[in-house]
């Protein structure tokens, strides 16, 4: 019942993903930087040939994860935004990008309104917007781009890449629609659908969720062991649940042990709750995901975390499992 603490998560792969596995609507909107100029309007004159060429071999690199690649076609000091202001290196997030798997299940996205423009010979802009199927999720991402390419000596690059959301959160949700969470959980990576095995005596992430006294923001904190049990060399990531009045959505504050730092926005996507996230790792880089939690009504909830950085269609989903304790495993 209880999996290798090697085979888990850190708790920034769980609140705060590592670049690595780092908006599911940002990994679409770079996909557009190599789709949507092949079908602007008439040609400038200003090397829009070329400017399509680039776009089509990152298209292409996209497609079979190809990193390197990627990589080469961004500026070295180009940079992502993405929708909750978490800035992100272009070069060193793309170069993350592997190929993906025969049967991983992947974000279909549909990109619209794209136009592009010269600012210079050498800077073109490109805005549009994009819808992304996550997954899981009954209703699509929807965002706004725009998109920087540069034309050095050996060609165009994306020198950055800035997006915004387009669908507000429906605001219906209330934090007492929460209150499922509230108990003792052991959390288990799950493979092949079932919850692996182990030989430890401890689990090795267990997470414990109670209400504040006056039933204004739910607390959450996990506790993940390290591999020699010693309970001081635990990692602990605390987490705060609440109504923001101002915002007037749901919003959750996470604090690791180790110095790291996150946010989530909150709603809810038919029986599953999605919480878009962004975070500040220990060495100060930034990151964000889609944290997908989804109850069954009794004891278990399946907890899928996606990466959302650009080219994160690549990586694979990390899959959780959370039983209740004293439910059934």
């Amino acid at each position: 019942m209880v999996v290798p603490v090697s085979a888990l998560p850190s708790p920034f792969e769980v609140f705060m993903p590592t670049p690595s596995r780092s908006s599911a609507t940002a990994a679409a909107l770079t996909a557009c930087l190599c789709l949507s100029s092949l079908a602007c309007g008439a040609a400038t004159g200003r090397d829009e040939q070329g400017l399509r060429a680039a776009a089509q071999r990152y298209r292409e690199a996209l497609d079979r994860g190809d990193g390197k690649t990627l990589a080469a076609l961004w500026t070295a000091d180009g940079d992502i935004v993405d929708e909750q202001g978490a800035v992100l290196g272009g070069r060193t997030t793309v170069a993350a990008t592997v190929p993906p798997a025969a049967d991983a299940p992947r974000p279909a996205f549909r990109i619209t309104d794209t136009k592009l423009r010269f600012l210079t010979d050498t800077v073109a802009l490109e805005d549009g917007t994009v819808e992304v199927s996550v997954p899981g999720l009954t209703r699509p991402l929807k965002g706004r781009f725009s998109a920087t390419w540069v034309r050095e000596a050996d060609g165009w690059k994306i020198a950055a890449l800035r997006e915004d959301r387009l669908d507000a959160p429906a605001g219906a949700e209330t934090l007492a629609d929460l209150d499922w969470m509230v108990g003792d959980w052991v959390i288990l990576d799950e493979r092949a659908g079932k919850p692996a095995a182990g030989g430890q005596a401890k689990p090795p992430m267990e997470m414990s969720v109670r209400w504040n006294a006056n039933r204004t923001f739910l607390l959450r904190d996990v506790k993940i062991s390290a591999p020699d049990g010693n309970d001081a060399a635990a990692l602990h990531v605390t987490q705060r649940i609440g109504w923001d009045p101002l915002a007037r959505q749901l919003r959750s504050w996470v604090f690791s042990s180790d110095g790291g730092h996150g946010e989530a926005i909150w709603s809810r996507d038919g029986d599953s709750w999605v919480a878009r996230t962004t975070a500040v790792l220990p060495d100060g880089s930034q990151t964000s995901s889609l944290n997908i939690y989804t109850f069954d009504g009794k004891d278990r909830c399946a907890w899928r975390s996606l990466p959302t950085h650009v080219g994160g269609e690549h990586t694979p989903p990390l899959n959780l499992t959370m039983i209740r304790k004293g439910g059934k495993p």
